[in-house]
């Protein structure tokens, strides 16, 4: 389980790093066009797709650090035994609503992969065979951490 917590800590840390980037490429795209009157064609899909990236990989760490955003005021009112129910429920819709989206994905993503898919714009970048993989993967680190955040559940019971 601590190998799970490890992997999800460290890939969220790292794609963290992506935003600095997306912000970098965002200051040259605005220093560009408003200063020399020369915009890319890149920078706004870079920037996009790194966000991206950095978003879907992020999950799993995000659920490993319990640090999503929830609305307690109701159920830290709640007798412990129930919250403690509440929660479980709350992980097993998580699991099964992530795994379908990981279930779902799993064609798309590999035709996405096959043929290449990109966005048809002016860059015309290789986005959405990057991203729909990456939607599959994502959701399977966040499926994986909620397993494990209900087995160490049971445990503190």
């Amino acid at each position: 389980m601590n190998l799970i917590d490890n992997f999800n800590r460290v890939v969220g840390e790292i794609v963290s790093y992506l935003y600095l980037i997306a912000v970098a490429a965002t200051a040259y795209e605005v220093l560009l066009r408003y200063l020399f009157n020369a915009p890319t064609t890149w920078a706004f899909e870079l920037t996009i797709l790194l966000c991206a990236i950095a978003y879907l990989l992020s999950g799993g760490y995000v659920t490993q650090a319990n640090a999503h955003i929830r609305i307690t005021s109701i159920s830290d009112r709640l007798p412990k035994r129930l919250a403690w129910s509440l929660e479980l429920f709350g992980m097993l819709v998580g699991v099964f609503a992530i795994g379908l989206l990981a279930f779902a994905g799993f064609k798309p993503a590999l035709f996405a992969i096959e043929i290449v898919e990109r966005t048809g714009s002016a860059w015309n970048s290789p986005m959405p065979a990057i991203l729909k993989p990456l939607i599959v993967i994502g959701s399977a680190m966040i499926v994986i951490q909620l397993l494990v955040q209900i087995v160490r559940h049971f445990r503190i019971r």
